[in-house]
Order: structure tokens, then C-alpha cells, then sequence
């Protein structure tokens, strides 16, 4: 028998190798690419109350939610600067690890069978991308944790998921209106009463509100989850190249006055200038966000497909290609590619399986709406791989009815009471 528990053990150890092999205080290093500096900066700012040495911040008009900043704000308050990043890159993987366990019930829940189920955590086990984003400073282990225990929680006791949503929410504003949207397709299918769902919508309201009630007491600022949605509204309709060329973008567009950005105008000028522009971006924005997996740039060396293309345009012999497999990071580079392009595969067909049948078509359901939430969203937002990277564990768990599925009313959310 396979049990979940020696996955999530050899998921754990895979990211703990990964995580602690780097060095603790890369991620301070304003000079890095992404994000991890200014959340660490921010975090420290919004935890202590103090400013941090490696940069200027101003907590009172964060845009983003305050979850990650507080998960990673607190180590900091308590350790030296390597210890609270060490603190966090165990905490996350010991989160991604349970991750896996949850997607493992949730696909035998679905489908029926261990046997799939068990191909589904090891997949997700040892999915090079989340096992490298378990050693990042960023929001996405915590964000995929919080959604995958909230769906887990919703095919069987829908009520007491609504706090998880919440907290998904609050850190990922993306997620605000996904709990709203699942709460309703389950009672489309009668499996939860109008009394039910309203009190869903209050538990989670008020799990949200607390920020809000914070934010207003002590900055007098009105906000629910983030306000960032505008700028990535913005985003979408304008592109992005840097910081500062935004900012000229939007001085020019008469939308940046003294410091202050006003993207939901700038975002309404630029689509009403040219929405066929506009609607062509946002398609091939978005599939190229799903054709490009999310990862690859943690690894050294060129892009493997700029570097196939390039082959195939200027040599395509077997001793070209053979030569490409000698580049830096070339064979993870293709794992994290295959492990993509099979989940989406995968998912797709399973998914379509799923909902044939009477019994796994709730849950397939409702998985499927938080894949789809999330495209639909990124259709209007800003997309990369990296915000359609959490949609990565419910396509793996859909997948598991590619291999099988049973009639099983265990798959069905619980009748309403």
C-alpha cells in the first residue's frame, strides 16, 4: 500500500536539499531580479515598525495583501537576517510537502484509485518547480498551500473552509472573488443550502475584513485584500518593461501625479485608444503564459527554447542537438518543461472524464473552477507563468482520472445539512 505520508517525507527532503544548499542572504540583495528584497524589506518595515537597512519603505500604502509580509516579517523580528530566511525556506517546505499530501487525498477522492492517486503526489513530489519555489521568497508556496487546503476543505466540509479562503485571499488579492465563485457552484448543485452559503460569505468576509479594519484604523486607508488589481489591469492593456518606463508610461498619460499612479484611468485610456490592440494582447499574453512553465529562469543558461529554436532555424543535426544537451541546466530545464506540458495533458482529459460521470462531476466541477477563475482572471490581469503557476496542482489532480475513476460518493461535496 501506498501511503501518502513517505511522498510528502521525499517531496520534504527534495526541498529542504534545494532550499538550504543557497545562501541565506541572497535574498536581501536589492540587485536581485525578483521580488525577495522588497518583501523582505516590507516585511520587517510592517512587523517592527522600523525601518530595514537594505531600503526606504512605506507599509501605510503597501498595495499588496499583508499575509507573506507578516509570515516573513515575524522570523525576522525574532532571528538574525540568515535565520529568519532559513526559518522560512524549512517552514515552506515542510507547507509544499503538506501540499502534496493534500493533492494525493484530494485525487484519490476524485478518482478512486491510490494506485493514481499515488502517481499524482509523486509527480507533484518531485515537480522541479515546486521544489525550487519552496527556497524562494516569494508568495507562491504559501498561496498554493492555502488554496489547495482550501478546496481540499470544501469537498468535505465547505463551511469551515471559508477562513482559508480568507487567508488565501489575503495573500493573493487575485483570490478575492474565487470563494465567492466556488461557494456558488456548489450551490448550483444543491450540495449546500442558501443558509449555508450565506454564512460562508460572512465567515469569509469577515476573515478579509480584518485587514480592512486594521488598514482604516491606522492609516485611514479602505482596503480589501490589496489594491494592486488596477495596476495589473493596467499591466495587461500596456505591457510591462521596467519600472521606470511604466512610470513614464503613465507621466505621459497624465496618470502620475506627485508620486501618486492612477492606473485604473491610465488602464481605461489604453484599451478605449485601441481594444482590438488590447484584446490581442491579452490572448496571446495569456497563452503564452500557459505555453512557457513556470521555473525555468531559476536555472543557469539560455533558454532551452530559444535554444531549440535556434537550432531548428540555423542547424537541426543530430550533432547540434546533441551539443544542446551538453548546456548549462539543459536536462532540468526539460523536465520542468515535460512536467508541465503532461499535467496540462493530463488534467485536461481527465477532467473531461470527470464530468461524465455523475458522482466525480461536483468535485471535477469545482476544480475546475478554480483553474478556469484563474484564467479568466489573467485574461483581464497581467499574466506570467508564475501567476498561473498555482493552477499547476489542481491540473495534476484532475490528471488522476486520466487513470482512473470510480463512482464513488465519497468524490461528491457533502449534502446540504
Amino acid at each position: 500500500m501506498i501511503r501518502p505520508a513517505l511522498i510528502a517525507a521525499v517531496a520534504l527532503i527534495l526541498r529542504l536539499i534545494v532550499a538550504l544548499g543557497q545562501d541565506p542572504l541572497a535574498p536581501y540583495n536589492p540587485a536581485r531580479s525578483d521580488d525577495s528584497a522588497w518583501y523582505l524589506a516590507n516585511a520587517y518595515a510592517l512587523v517592527t515598525g522600523a525601518q530595514p537597512p537594505t531600503m526606504i519603505t512605506d507599509v501605510s500604502r503597501l498595495a499588496s495583501p499583508p499575509l507573506y509580509f507578516l509570515f516573513i516579517g515575524i522570523p525576522q523580528a525574532f532571528l538574525t537576517p540568515e535565520g529568519a530566511v532559513i526559518a522560512v525556506w524549512v517552514i515552506q517546505a515542510l507547507m509544499s510537502a503538506v501540499t502534496v499530501a493534500l493533492a494525493f487525498d484530494t485525487a484519490r477522492q476524485l478518482s478512486g484509485s491510490r494506485r493514481a492517486a499515488a502517481l499524482i503526489g509523486w509527480a507533484l513530489a518531485v515537480h522541479p518547480a515546486l521544489i525550487v519555489e519552496s527556497g524562494q521568497i516569494l508568495t507562491e508556496t504559501l498561496f498554493i498551500f492555502l488554496l489547495t487546503a482550501a478546496v481540499w476543505l470544501m469537498l468535505r466540509r465547505p463551511m469551515r473552509s471559508a477562513p482559508v479562503y480568507a487567508l488565501a485571499a489575503l495573500t493573493r488579492a487575485v483570490a478575492l472573488p474565487l470563494s465567492v465563485l466556488l461557494i456558488g457552484v456548489l450551490r448550483l448543485m444543491r450540495c449546500v443550502t442558501w443558509r449555508e452559503q450565506l454564512v460562508f460569505l460572512v465567515i469569509y468576509a469577515a476573515g478579509v475584513g480584518v485587514w480592512t479594519v486594521y488598514s482604516a484604523a491606522r492609516w485611514g486607508r479602505l482596503v480589501i485584500a490589496g489594491e494592486g488589481l488596477s495596476a495589473f489591469i493596467y499591466l495587461g492593456a500596456a505591457g510591462w518593461d521596467s519600472p521606470q518606463t511604466v512610470d513614464v508610461a503613465l507621466a505621459d498619460a497624465g496618470a502620475l501625479v506627485d508620486g501618486e499612479r492612477d492606473f485604473a484611468t491610465a488602464a481605461a485610456d489604453a484599451i478605449r485608444a485601441d481594444p482590438a490592440a488590447y484584446a490581442a494582447r491579452r490572448i496571446s499574453e495569456l497563452i503564452g503564459a500557459y505555453l512557457q512553465p513556470h521555473g525555468t529562469t531559476f536555472f543557469p543558461g539560455a533558454s532551452l527554447r530559444d535554444a531549440l529554436a535556434g537550432w531548428w532555424n540555423a542547424d537541426r543535426s543530430p550533432r547540434g542537438l546533441a551539443a544542446l544537451t551538453m548546456r548549462d541546466s539543459f536536462w532540468i530545464k526539460l523536465a520542468v518543461y515535460m512536467v508541465h506540458y503532461t499535467g496540462l495533458i493530463l488534467g485536461a482529459f481527465g477532467f473531461v472524464r470527470a464530468v461524465r460521470q455523475r458522482e466525480t462531476r461536483p468535485a471535477a466541477l469545482l476544480i475546475g473552477a478554480v483553474i478556469a477563475y484563474f484564467t479568466a482572471a489573467h485574461l483581464v490581469l497581467y499574466a506570467l507563468p508564475r501567476y498561473l503557476f498555482p493552477t499547476a496542482v489542481f491540473w495534476w489532480v484532475l490528471a488522476s482520472c486520466t487513470f482512473s475513476v470510480s463512482n464513488l460518493p465519497a468524490t461528491r461535496p457533502p449534502p446540504p445539512s
